[in-house]
């Protein structure tokens, strides 16, 4: 069988490429491209980046990255992942959410609306006293007593006004719909997710959590934007171009991985845990 780096380094050849040029394209170390070309996998930062980086390295020079993986499986180094525990997901549930939102909303415009005629009629009250005592001071005064009069009048009136304006309908407000990610399907090596009413100008950003380390490549409408290994508790974003409309992570070690999407995060596949290579896809409906 023809070991499989020759086959890509006779893919890199026929497109053309240099190591140098594929360094630049898919953002792993030249020495890791020649070790991948010679099958010299030990100097590899760990086995599962073996897979991850013969994926890419495929991908990028026009092969199918999955089936020369499964082809050459029996050459490949061995993931031995270490048990793990459950742990919980890191994305917080959508009934969560709703009950945080209901406990800490507050409408400021509902109660100004509730308390507005009573704030009104301590206001005509004072209004009225203060004319009465005017009144009593020039009661020798005949011009005054009809101004007084035309006041009590003039008040009573703007505050009838103003508190028909006050209990008056407000105007409806369109309540814009709020971003969605949707896991649709799942087959162990790749997952595919539908992402509706997305806002624009929209970041995607991808880092490690405690588990470790991870190697990410980020493509946006099939253009490699940003690849390279993540080191635990460190992250790096991409900001999406308003006409993008599907996103391709491939993570070397799943586990370890964790997407948000402005500010939502990402629910990993039920079996999350027990994958390394994962490839997930993320088809955008509905931007705005």
């Amino acid at each position: 069988m023809v070991q499989i780096g020759e086959i890509l380094k006779e893919a890199r050849i026929s497109k053309g490429y240099t190591l140098d040029d594929l360094q630049q394209t898919t953002k792993i170390q030249k020495r890791y491209l020649i070790a991948i070309e010679e099958g010299n996998f030990d100097i590899m930062p760990g086995n599962f980046y073996v897979r991850a980086f013969i994926k890419q390295y495929a991908d990028t020079v026009g092969l199918d990255g999955d089936r020369l993986l499964e082809e050459h499986s029996s050459v490949l180094p061995e993931i031995h992942m270490n048990k793990v525990e459950e742990t919980p997901s890191f994305a917080p549930s959508r009934t969560n959410l709703k009950k945080a939102a209901r406990k800490t909303n507050f409408d400021y415009s509902e109660t100004m609306q509730h308390n507005m005629p009573t704030i009104l009629l301590g206001v005509l009250v004072v209004a009225i006293v203060a004319v009465i005592w005017n009144a009593t001071l020039n009661q020798g005064n005949e011009n005054t007593q009809i101004d007084v009069a035309s006041n009590v009048s003039q008040t009573v009136s703007m505050s009838q006004s103003t508190s028909e304006s006050a209990t008056a309908e407000p105007s409806a407000v369109v309540e814009k719909k709020p971003q969605t990610i949707a896991l649709v399907s799942s087959d162990g090596e790749t997952a595919q997710y539908n992402v509706g009413n997305m806002k624009f100008p929209a970041k995607f950003t991808v880092s490690a959590n405690e588990m470790g380390d991870a190697w990410i490549s980020i493509s946006v409408n099939g253009i490699v934007q940003n690849s390279g290994i993540v080191a635990s508790g460190k992250s790096f974003s991409v900001d999406l171009p308003q006409n993008a409309t599907e996103i391709e992570v491939v993570s070397g070690y799943l586990p370890a991985t964790v997407i948000d999407l402005n500010g939502t995060v990402v629910t990993m596949p039920e079996n999350y845990q027990a994958v390394t290579t994962q490839t997930l896809l993320f088809s955008i409906k509905n931007a705005e």
